[in-house]
C-alpha cells in the first residue's frame, strides 16, 4: 500500500479532526447487492487508507460525532502505521461507535462504506438478530425457546425421525447443542436441491444419529442455526428471504447481499455480506436494549439474554462471549466473530460498538487486535 499523508484539521478548543483522502465507494457500474464472496475478490486494494475522526453523516440514519479525546491523534497514527506494515494483515476496515454516534471510520484494502463485505460466521449472529426481529413482531414468543423445533415444522413425519429428535428445542439450537450428528462432515452441503425447505430437515432427522445427551454437547455447526431460519420461514407469511429484506435490513437501512442454501433458505453457517455500516448499526442496536434510533426493533426480553453476563464466557444465541486486554486491562465483549477477521462487538461497560473486516488466512484475531491495541485504550481508565 502506498504511503499517504495525515491530514489534521484544527476545529477549536485544542481538538483535531484526522482524516484522509475521499472516502472510498464502489464504482457506479457496480451494484452493491450483488457484491457476494466470489465478486468481492475482485476488488483492487486501495491505493490508500481512508480514515476520519469525524465521519461523515450520509444521511443513512447512523449518527456521527468525533474522536477528540487525548492521545487519539497518537493511536490513529499507529494504527495506520501498523496496518500499513500488515501487522493485522489483510485488514479492510474498522469503524467505532460509542454513545450514540460513529466516531471514527477507516476503510484500506478492499474495504468501501457502500460495499458489503462477507461476514462468514457473523451470518450465524445475523440469523439469531433475525429471530430477535421475528419475536418481537410477534411471529415467535420468548416461551417458544423451550418448546421443540419439530413442534414448528409441520410437514415433519414423525414417525420416521431418530430417537431424541423430538427433545431438540430452539435454546438446544441457539446454544449449539442440537446434537444432530452425521457420519460425513460434509453430508448437509451435499443434499443438493432435492430437499426443499421442510423437506430437507426431514432428510436431516432421518438420517442424523440418535440424539443423545452426549451428542447433546457443544459443537459449532451450520446445521443448528439454519434451524432457527427454517422456524422463521414457516412463520412468515412469504418467505424469510422477504422478512430479512423489509423487517431487518430495510429496519437498519442496511446494504447486503445474502446466499440462500439449496434447500432455499438463507445460508446460515456463513455466506451473508454486509457494509460495515450496516453491522454498527445493527450492534448498536443490541448494545442499547433492541432499540434502534429510538425504536425497539429487536426482542428486549431476547437482547438481554444475548447480553447477560452471568452466562460466562463462550458462545451462546451465536454471540461470543469474551475477555481481552486493552492497555494492561480486561475488557469484555460481546460479539458475533467470523473466519477471516470479522467483528461486530459491543463492549457492555463501555458503551462501545467495534466493527472489522478483513480478509486475512486465518488470523481471525487480528483486526479485533487492532481495535484493542490502539482505539479501545482511549476509553479505558
Amino acid at each position: 500500500m502506498k504511503h499517504f499523508p495525515l491530514i489534521v484539521v484544527a476545529i477549536g478548543c485544542g481538538a483535531v479532526i484526522l482524516s484522509a483522502n475521499e472516502l472510498p465507494r464502489l464504482p457506479k457500474a457496480l451494484d452493491p447487492k450483488k457484491q457476494s464472496y466470489s465478486e468481492q475478490k475482485k476488488l483492487p486494494d486501495l491505493p490508500e487508507a481512508y480514515f476520519s475522526t469525524s465521519p461523515q453523516d450520509l444521511g443513512d440514519g447512523l449518527k456521527v460525532g468525533k474522536l477528540d479525546l487525548p492521545g487519539t491523534k497518537k493511536a490513529v497514527k499507529a494504527l495506520i502505521s501498523e496496518d500499513r506494515a500488515g501487522k493485522y494483515s489483510n485488514l479492510d476496515s474498522i469503524l467505532l461507535w460509542k454513545d450514540g454516534k460513529l466516531l471514527f471510520e477507516m476503510y484500506s484494502r478492499r474495504g468501501r462504506v457502500d460495499a458489503p463485505h462477507y461476514a462468514m460466521s457473523i451470518t450465524k449472529t445475523l440469523t439469531s438478530v433475525t429471530l430477535a426481529r421475528a419475536i418481537q413482531v410477534g411471529l415467535l414468543k420468548m416461551e417458544d425457546l423451550d418448546k421443540p423445533v419439530i413442534s414448528f415444522i409441520p410437514e415433519i413425519d414423525k414417525s420416521k425421525i431418530q430417537p431424541g429428535v423430538d427433545t431438540i428445542t430452539l435454546r438446544d439450537a441457539l446454544y449449539m447443542k442440537s446434537g444432530l450428528r452425521f457420519p460425513d462432515k460434509n453430508f448437509t452441503r451435499n443434499l443438493g436441491t432435492g430437499y426443499p425447505r421442510q423437506k430437507y430437515f426431514q432428510h436431516l432427522f432421518e438420517k442424523t444419529a440418535p440424539i443423545t445427551p452426549k451428542s447433546q454437547e457443544y459443537k459449532y455447526t451450520g446445521t443448528d442455526p439454519s434451524l432457527i431460519m427454517m422456524i422463521i420461514d414457516i412463520k412468515t407469511r412469504g418467505t424469510v428471504q422477504k422478512f430479512i429484506a423489509n423487517e431487518v435490513a430495510g429496519k437498519f437501512g442496511a446494504i447486503y447481499c445474502w446466499d440462500d442454501q439449496d434447500c432455499g433458505i438463507p445460508k446460515c453457517g456463513a455466506g451473508s455480506s454486509f457494509t460495515s455500516r450496516s453491522l454498527l448499526k445493527i450492534g448498536s442496536a443490541i448494545i442499547q436494549g433492541g432499540k434502534y434510533n429510538g425504536e425497539q426493533l429487536l426482542s428486549t426480553e431476547y437482547v438481554k439474554l444475548i447480553m447477560d453476563r452471568k452466562k460466562g464466557e463462550g458462545y451462546f444465541y451465536y454471540f461470543h462471549n469474551r475477555r481481552k486486554k486493552a492497555a494492561g486491562k480486561d475488557v469484555f465483549f460481546i460479539s458475533g466473530i467470523g473466519a477471516g477477521g470479522q467483528y461486530m462487538a459491543t463492549f457492555p461497560e463501555l458503551n462501545i460498538v467495534a466493527v472489522a473486516t478483513a480478509h486475512n488466512q486465518k488470523q481471525i484475531n487480528l483486526p479485533m487486535q487492532a481495535v484493542l491495541d490502539h482505539l479501545i485504550p482511549l476509553f479505558v481508565k
